[in-house]
């Protein structure tokens, strides 16, 4: 895992039941307690989503509290690509790549979780589980539980979700999966990122990104608590008072094609890391 030494060196390496960790170093102790629970014993740990048989997030308790999640490998070549960093991509599903983009976007940005320690098991050249510490988030909602309860808050939450929008791309990184759950509310208002599996780390055209951060989170799915031509006076209200120099032949039609049509994982992913991408689809959208 060489490919890695950058975002690990500041960690403190240590060997727990047969897995490599990089812990915090400032809670290097009961990072490595509650880990060693939870290996020992994995199934008396709180999940915090539905368990699948390769996949698990869990709640850990020690000093602080902290959400792990673990990864098993399957296909061979995966686990290939991960061990020696061949493919040098960050917007796909696994763990090795959200401690990348979490390193990365969260170098620069108060808006992202840190990580507490990351963990792997493998052997040369094939890494097999991988596992994942980040700090919990406490007495936090998400977006979708707080229109759940109150839709009658869309009208000032919302223009909060989009200002959250546009520090992400001050910030320089482009969250490519913004829907309500992974957006949280902190109990004095506060809104921050969580699940930094797919991920821009820079920022080719901020009024492009932006124009997908808005018309994605309606269709993936704000709609369902909000109306169409309601979304449209919220987003207008807010375009209006924050952003005068927003150009709108940009913005206009990626707002459009993702406010109500469906894009594939593979093209977000294309037009918000390769600027050639982002040009052809910036074509494809004047017919």
């Amino acid at each position: 895992m060489r490919h890695l030494k950058h975002l690990t060196s500041a960690f403190t390496r240590q060997r727990i039941q047969g897995n490599t960790f990089h812990l915090d170093p400032s809670q290097s102790q009961p990072l490595a307690s509650a880990i060693t629970a939870f290996l020992a014993a994995p199934e008396q740990h709180q999940t915090l989503d539905i368990p699948e048989a390769t996949r698990g997030v869990y709640l850990l308790h020690g000093e602080r509290k902290w959400v792990l999640k673990h990864n098993r490998l399957q296909h061979w070549k995966k686990r290939l690509q991960n061990y020696l960093g061949l493919k040098k991509s960050y917007g796909l599903h696994d763990l090795t790549n959200e401690f990348i983009n979490l390193s990365v976007a969260g170098s620069k940005s108060q808006l992202v979780p840190r990580v507490a320690a990351f963990g792997y098991q493998a052997r040369f050249p094939f890494l097999r589980d991988e596992y994942l510490l980040i700090e919990f988030l406490d007495d936090h909602s998400n977006v979708d539980e707080r229109l759940s309860a109150h839709p009658d808050t869309a009208a000032t939450l919302l223009p909060q979700v989009f200002a959250l929008f546009s520090q992400m791309l001050a910030d320089g990184f482009v969250h490519m999966d913004p829907h309500p759950k992974n957006i949280l509310i902190s109990p004095s208002g506060e809104l921050r990122l969580i699940d930094f599996e797919c991920c821009a780390h820079t920022v080719i055209d901020p009024d492009f990104s932006l124009g997908f951060l808005m018309g994605y989170f309606y269709h993936f799915w704000i709609k369902r608590f909000v109306a169409l031509d309601d979304y449209r006076a919220y987003s207008e209200a807010y375009l209006a008072a924050t952003q005068p120099h927003l150009d709108r032949a940009v913005f206009e039609p990626v707002f459009e094609r993702f406010l109500t049509d469906k894009v594939s994982r593979t093209t977000r992913y294309s037009i918000l890391t390769s600027a050639p991408a982002q040009l052809a689809f910036k074509a494809s959208l004047r017919g």
